[in-house]
């Protein structure tokens, strides 16, 4: 799964398989559930590095102690994020409104999240550890061809020293016209990437990889809608390599 610190970690989607009238309240209230998912996801990122400070002693047959940057999105995690963005939604909404039927959400919404944090302080916190942050759209340039022109989506992936992928950029949309080809480029290296993947469809939520081999940083491949490869389908990010389990310890002041 991606990174923490790719982004939220739930979507407005996961918010309403929990509530399924989420989206009609926040179209009445007036609710942005796009800013209430990022509130949520940099309060745990938060949490998270004060448990990891708190785990140190824990850590100490680990060569390189694990940062923020190191954790990777598992579904404890993830159903921590999305509970804790709901209870958040309700809170604002009962002290805005002291509406009772709101502060009985906030209230089973507080218990889930909870109940996800300690699910998650059991199983553990998932740690990757060569970490690859998302991957920029690439530069799209052009170069004369035989091809026939028209429309796709290219995206990439970092690669690090393992192997490992990291979360596929956001799909960009590409226009050749008739007798040219796009060149992608690199528009930034991750410093822990020592190449990329290429990702390409005429779509954007069927996008296939295009190389067979990892791409070396300065790879400058071409490519065009009609004569796309069906490789695999990108992923969804690192998973983590290993759980470390989160003891209950308190930090004294």
């Amino acid at each position: 799964m991606a990174m923490l610190l790719d982004g939220p970690p739930s979507t407005i989607e996961d918010l309403t398989c929990w509530d399924s009238d989420l989206l009609n309240l926040a179209a009445s209230e007036g609710i942005d559930l796009t800013a209430k998912l990022e509130l949520a996801a940099g309060a745990i990122s938060r949490a998270v590095e004060t448990m990891l400070i708190s785990a140190l002693p824990s850590y100490g047959a680990i060569r390189h102690f694990p940062e923020v940057r190191h954790i990777a999105v598992t579904p404890p995690l993830k159903q921590w994020h999305t509970c804790a963005t709901l209870r958040l939604i309700y809170q604002d909404l009962y002290y805005s409104r002291l509406n009772d039927r709101y502060k009985a959400k906030m209230t089973i919404f507080r218990d889930e999240e909870s109940q996800a944090l300690d699910d998650l302080r059991t199983i553990g916190i998932g740690v990757v550890y060569d970490p690859l942050p998302q991957a920029l759209p690439p530069n799209v340039g052009s170069a004369p061809t035989s091809d026939v022109g028209g429309s796709m989506y290219v995206a990439i992936t970092f690669v690090n020293q393992r192997g490992e992928e990291g979360l596929i950029s956001i799909p960009v949309e590409v226009d050749t016209p008739d007798g040219t080809a796009a060149t992608l480029t690199l528009a930034a290296l991750a410093d822990n990437a020592v190449g990329w993947n290429l990702y390409a469809g005429l779509l954007p939520d069927q996008l296939t990889r295009q190389n067979s081999q990892r791409l070396e940083p300065m790879a400058s491949p071409q490519l065009a809608p009609g004569r796309l490869s069906t490789g695999a389908k990108p992923n969804s990010g690192q998973h983590a390599n290993v759980l470390h389990p989160v003891p209950r310890r308190i930090l004294r002041g």
